[in-house]
């Protein structure tokens, strides 16, 4: 018999009459997996989305005030 199940039986004083309760196996596991991939690919498609829209701002901030500047400041910002 399951372990976990007679050690709950006893802390719980639940009585031998009732028996240990049945698994139930769905076929969901296929199904997260496909959704966990899916979730995980648009945040980092999100991630580099706004990554890149940051970068572009700040291209276009600095290129107004200075030109030298911009490039350290890229450089800064890919290392």
């Amino acid at each position: 018999m399951n372990v976990q199940w007679q050690r709950y039986k006893e802390l719980e004083l639940v009585p031998d009459t009732i028996s240990a309760p049945k698994r139930r196996y769905f076929s969901l596991l296929p199904l997260a997996a496909a959704w966990r991939s899916l979730v995980n690919a648009l945040m980092w498609e999100h991630f580099y989305e706004q990554r890149t829209d940051y970068l572009e701002r700040c291209w276009e901030l600095n290129e107004q005030e200075n030109r030298p500047l911009a490039l350290q400041k890229l450089w800064m910002l890919m290392n």
